[in-house]
């Protein structure tokens, strides 16, 4: 994924495993979009970033999983991701979820 998005002019300012860093890299950058997953190193998980994104910092999110579990998938869609793809994730479906950011 990090190829697709670097091939596509896009910056990356930091690949966090777990919440603990995530949360860390987006106080100290400016970001414009997160893609995250769902499954996080440590106890909180990727929906548990998406909740303080949408408390703190207000930016939108793109979760990619593999996780099929609807009850989680359900959660998941609760927190308003721009979108949930599917690992293997697609170029083209990555990128036009990318793009919607800047219409």
């Amino acid at each position: 994924m990090k190829h697709i998005i670097l091939g596509a002019g896009h910056k990356i300012i930091g690949i966090a495993a777990s919440y603990v860093q995530a949360v860390h890299d987006l106080q100290a950058n400016k970001v414009h979009l997160v893609v995250t997953d769902i499954m996080l190193e440590g106890t909180e998980t990727g929906i548990d970033l998406a909740k303080y994104i949408n408390e703190h910092l207000h930016i939108p999110f793109i979760y990619q999983s593999s996780v099929s579990d609807p009850e989680v998938i359900n959660e998941a869609l609760k927190t308003g991701p721009l979108a949930y793809l599917v690992k293997p994730v697609n170029k083209m479906v990555l990128l036009n979820a990318i793009a919607t950011v800047n219409t």
